[in-house]
């Protein structure tokens, strides 16, 4: 018999569209997250080499000393704040990272909020240690006036952390600094976690990204979730790292050696070459997204049936789709069936996003705005 785990567990929406997608021919996929972009040639030289000189090999739990120490003083230049060497553990992928350090920190019985529209891995891994999540709004403007008073609400005695993600995975929405010390003082109050997503906090074009570990008295308090895959476009390398008090750090290492023992060898060689080349290569896919992104709002808006907000990070477009009459569903399949684009229904973010459509501009500006004009001509059709 299979588990109870996997039989209360659906296919995630996103995916369902993306298969849907593939019985159809010539469909413009703006689905997944999955950069076009190459992986940098610098970044895939160190791999070749990586491979040359037989670094194909098992590596510590936590990963190899170098990137480890890589990514100590990446992260010292951006936040100031400086993390001991058992304080940072290689995982493969943010994914590795956030269910390692759920397992590290949730049990059965726990509760844990989610600010959503969300990611959805984040609610299955928390549901996956037995734990559960607690969904608080933070998307418009009036959410996030009300955020931490929303979360304060949301909090009980068995509420063990606060999962943040800025720049947001579906909106791009990039949360002020002040949401984030209201987040933080909350977290301090009741003594809870902050495990903090930041994986495409490169891919921001205002640059208004700060980071709550910027806050005194959170380092002690506060999981950084990152990875290479979005900001050097290396989603197939699947490398990721957690930085956190040692203790959960060296949990999170102890329990990769269950999983999958450690992260790829000689992709860990390659993320520390990334690392070294960082500033050109960000910029470089910084904006080429920015340029895709402002394109495709342009031709979003020639029709008043959509909402097109001010795009500020990542390669997403969260579009407001309520005037049309249709349901986030409704929109994607037909606009799938009758134009052949497929795009991600607002509600596979959870119920805040209803009414709306993710769009991942993760495909050549040309055909984004081919894509952006059949959307404009489907929603003026109906």
């Amino acid at each position: 018999m299979i588990s109870k785990l996997v039989e209360c567990m659906e296919p995630q929406l996103v995916r369902r569209i993306y298969d849907l997608a593939k019985e159809y021919c010539g469909v413009t996929d703006l689905t997944l997250g999955d950069p076009d972009i190459p992986t940098p040639e610098c970044v895939k030289r160190a791999a070749c080499e990586a491979i040359r000189e037989n670094k194909t090999k098992y590596t510590a739990n936590a990963g190899i000393t170098e990137l480890r120490e890589a990514i100590i003083r990446d992260v010292e230049k951006r936040t100031g704040l400086i993390y001991g060497i058992d304080e940072v553990t290689v995982t493969a992928g943010a994914m590795g990272a956030l269910y390692l350090t759920s397992l590290a920190l949730f049990d059965p019985g726990d509760e844990v909020v989610i600010l959503e529209p969300h990611w959805p891995n984040y609610s299955n891994m928390v549901r996956m240690c037995g734990a559960e999540p607690r969904f608080v709004n933070f998307f418009d403007e009036d959410a996030q006036d009300m955020l931490g008073k929303n979360i304060e609400r949301a909090i009980t005695k068995k509420t063990k952390a606060v999962i943040v993600n800025s720049p947001s995975n579906p909106t791009g929405t990039v949360l002020p600094f002040e949401k984030l010390c209201e987040i933080a003082d909350i977290a301090k109050e009741h003594g809870l976690y902050v495990l903090t997503d930041e994986v495409y906090r490169t891919i921001v074009f205002d640059n208004s990204f700060r980071s709550i570990l910027e806050i005194p008295g959170m380092k002690e308090r506060t999981v950084l979730i990152d990875s290479f895959s979005k900001r050097f476009s290396m989603t197939g390398f699947r490398v990721g790292f957690v930085c956190a008090p040692q203790k959960i750090a060296m949990a999170v290492a102890m329990l990769q050696e269950h999983v999958n023992s450690c992260a790829s060898m000689f992709a860990q060689y390659a993320a520390k070459t990334a690392l070294e080349e960082n500033e050109a290569l960000e910029r470089e896919i910084c904006g080429i997204f920015h340029s895709r992104c402002n394109a495709m709002v342009e031709e979003l808006r020639a029709s008043g049936k959509l909402e097109v907000p001010p795009v500020s990070s990542t390669f997403y477009l969260f579009i407001g789709i309520k005037k049309t009459g249709l349901s986030s569903e409704e929109f994607a399949y037909r606009l799938l069936r009758e134009k052949h684009i497929a795009v991600v229904p607002g509600n596979a973010f959870n119920k805040a996003g209803e009414g709306y459509i993710r769009i991942a501009c993760t495909l050549p500006e040309e055909r984004l705005t081919e894509a952006a004009m059949g959307i404009v001509s489907f929603v003026e059709g109906l």
